[in-house]
């Protein structure tokens, strides 16, 4: 595990979005070599097909260097990761926006605080991020996990809710714990899935995330990402012990968001709402990601029911 985990620091604290790594996929320690496409990013001549179309020929020319120098049989077991460098950068920033309260909803669900940590993994802290297979938000909630809680509607979307969210997200990983007697496998369920887990656990007849990951006789489903969440987990929580040896000592971060929710009693103007807000729309958007934009954009009022987060500092207008 150790060595999964190394691999993962690296990823997350040396190599930028622009380099990356060829290794074996049963074995991330392994490197085959390098690859920096830094200059055709940087290059503003080109358009973004033309940068496109040299990345795949640079990628498709490394991968067959290394398969060839390190006599791979098998191409297929050769993948390329590029680094996170900068992506972890902007998340630390990002993360001081909602980490404390992340921390306190855990504190109250008994639960390790370290488990917050989990969103630099699932989302790098960005509340917009959405997923090809549907999860969203912060915590990378799926739809078919949110919506018998109640956390969609035709209005919103409380997936992108920071507090909401982070409350279901407290509420999986406790189940998963309780099921699974083991954090490492509860970590691991949050990616993959309770049941998925349990069957994985059963065909394998392992206990441990060690021994899941070793198994021969893998599920369909478990594949580099559900092998590998745990030790990207553990690299997280280093990578954040040793920032400022990693980012130098300028590493920001940006305030504790500061806002209490109101939910509306009744439809309200959409005019009166932005006053809230300062007039101004984009800090009402910024505060409210978890808002259908496409519906209320085209609406003057705002829907009854709806929860908003407000500017603590505004929060007496509510009132007014």
């Amino acid at each position: 595990m150790q060595k999964r985990v190394d691999f993962w620091v690296k990823i997350y604290s040396h190599y930028t979005t622009s380099q990356g790594v060829f290794h074996l996929v049963d074995d991330p320690s392994k490197i085959l070599g390098e690859i920096d496409l830094t200059s055709i990013h940087q290059n503003k001549v080109l358009n973004d097909t033309q940068k496109r179309k040299l990345i795949d020929a640079e990628i498709k020319k490394k991968r067959q260097l290394y398969i060839t120098r390190h006599k791979i049989k098998n191409p297929r077991q050769v993948r390329l990761q590029m680094g996170l460098k900068d992506r972890m950068r902007k998340a630390f920033y990002l993360s001081g926006k909602y980490l404390p309260q992340m921390e306190e909803i855990f504190e109250k669900e008994n639960l390790p605080i370290e488990l917050t940590r989990l969103v630099f993994v699932e989302s790098s802290f960005n509340v917009y991020a959405q997923s090809k297979v549907g999860a969203s938000g912060l915590w990378q909630i799926m739809p078919f996990v949110a919506r018998p809680k109640g956390y969609i509607t035709n209005h919103y979307d409380k997936r992108n809710h920071p507090v909401y969210a982070t409350k279901l997200a407290a509420q999986i990983l406790k189940q998963n714990h309780r099921s699974l007697k083991s954090w490492p496998l509860a970590v691991t369920a949050y990616n993959h899935g309770l049941t998925g887990v349990k069957r994985m656990m059963q065909r394998s007849e392992a206990v441990s995330i060690e021994g899941l990951i070793r198994s021969q006789n893998p599920t369909r489903t478990w594949g580099f990402a559900s092998k590998n969440f745990y030790a990207c987990f553990l690299a997280v929580l280093e990578v954040e012990r040793r920032a400022t040896d990693l980012f130098g000592d300028n590493l920001l971060k940006a305030h504790a968001l500061s806002f209490r929710e109101y939910k509306l009693p009744e439809a309200t103007n959409k005019d009166v709402v932005l006053k809230w807000f300062g007039g101004s729309m984009t800090r009402f958007r910024q505060m409210n990601p978890h808002l259908n934009w496409a519906v209320i954009r085209n609406r003057q009022s705002v829907p009854a029911g709806v929860p908003l987060m407000i500017p603590e500092q505004n929060f007496y207008l509510v009132a007014n």
